[in-house]
């Protein structure tokens, strides 16, 4: 790995960062790479390649944001990485955070949608973009676009002992390019026949949400999302539940209860214990304004034993791939009864979909800052896909 250790004069530095945007506007963020010549993700490159002076003196263009937020133990904080993507927009770039998450606006998302307008009119150009990462790195995706082709070099800009480093670069063609109608941005890389390795899927959000939809999104959908549960994959209503696995919610929400990490561990071929009723009531109850004799009746309650026989998931039907969709709000407003009713749109990557399927969240927020689920219900749609990384325990059908 490349590392600048003599730091130029702050003269040289400073004219090179007021040149640096109006160069890469000509260049691209890696220029120097030949074309022909494809690095793979575990080549590292040559220190000659502009590809590294120009990612690291990016880099430098923040460095008092990560110096701060290293001092003040913040990395990895969605503060932090919003300060970077800012300070990039302030450049001129365009930036937002780690591809795949999309917690934060891109900045001049103009420059993405003027690309992929000239994409799909099989015109020549280029453009870049940055995904900022939670420690305080970035992946640069330079852009290259001839006759309806776009070609992907992407590089990975990381700290280490408090300077900035590459630590590889990739370069291919991308497949499967989609920029959808409300503003997501899909591709993936190519890959030769018969290849069976990990493959990258890229989705990118391009025009922006408001703050509040992304608010709501953290507070109340992200924790849970899709992954080994089925709360916002079926329809459901309070008071009395029926469909929703409580055991899988056990283990979503026993840390943020109990404020401990969960003992109840998975095994490879899943596992049963016996969890004190008064636990086991508590972190279902801190969620759900549920009464325990509906709790109980649909759930594998032992009055004899005093407590609930919850099992695990095993390793065949533990469905939290990263391949699974992830959820985003894109409206949320006012419900009866003091509730809050959310908009939320599964977003597919390994898929290309911005709306796998949609369904509405009905929250119920108390004066304590916390709040409950109410219920969920799937918005019919001809488009649904069906959630097949979804496995139901067997024996757990209420």
């Amino acid at each position: 790995m490349i590392t600048i250790k003599n730091r130029m004069s702050k003269f040289l530095l400073l004219l090179w960062m007021l040149l640096l945007p109006m160069l890469l506007l000509m260049t691209g963020c890696s220029s120097a790479i030949n074309p022909t010549y494809e690095l793979s993700e575990e080549e590292v490159i040559d220190d000659s390649a502009d590809t590294t002076v120009d990612s690291v003196m990016i880099a430098e263009l923040y460095r008092d944001i990560y110096e701060q937020a290293s001092s003040e133990q913040r990395i990895g904080s969605l503060e932090m990485i919003q300060a970077i993507v800012s300070r990039l927009g302030e450049h001129g770039y365009a930036a937002l955070d780690t591809e795949n998450h999309n917690q934060v606006n891109m900045t001049h998302p103009e420059l993405l949608e003027q690309f992929c307008d000239l994409v799909e009119e099989n015109g020549e150009g280029n453009a870049m973009f940055f995904c900022v990462s939670g420690d305080g790195g970035f992946v640069c995706f330079d852009l290259t676009t001839s006759d309806g082709q776009v070609m992907v070099t992407r590089s990975v800009l990381r700290w280490s002992n408090g300077e900035p480093e590459i630590g590889y670069v990739n370069r291919y063609p991308a497949e499967g390019w989609k920029y959808s109608e409300n503003g997501y941005l899909f591709f993936e890389e190519a890959l030769p026949s018969g290849y069976d390795g990990a493959i990258g899927y890229t989705a990118v959000r391009v025009q922006p949400l408001e703050g509040k939809c992304r608010e709501c999104n953290r507070r109340y959908i992200l924790p849970v999302g899709y992954g080994s549960n089925n709360l916002f994959l079926s329809d459901w209503s309070e008071p009395d539940f029926q469909g929703v696995d409580f055991d899988d919610m056990f283990a979503l929400l026993y840390a943020s209860v109990m404020g401990v990490p969960i003992p109840y561990e998975k095994t490879v071929d899943g596992e049963e214990y016996l969890v004190p009723e008064a636990v086991y009531e508590k972190v279902i109850g801190s969620y759900f304004a549920i009464d325990n004799v509906v709790l109980r009746s649909g759930t594998q309650y032992s009055p004899r034993k005093e407590g609930y026989e919850y099992s695990t998931r095993n390793f065949l039907n533990n469905s939290n791939s990263p391949n699974i969709p992830y959820p985003e709000v894109v409206d949320c407003r006012d419900g009866e009864a003091g509730t809050l009713i959310l908009t939320v749109n599964a977003v597919w990557p390994q898929k290309h979909l911005e709306k796998a399927f949609s369904h509405e969240v009905t929250i119920r927020p108390d004066n304590d800052g916390g709040f409950c689920y109410v219920s969920n219900h799937v918005i019919p749609s001809e488009e649904n896909v069906e959630p097949e990384w979804y496995t139901e325990k067997a024996g757990t059908s209420r």
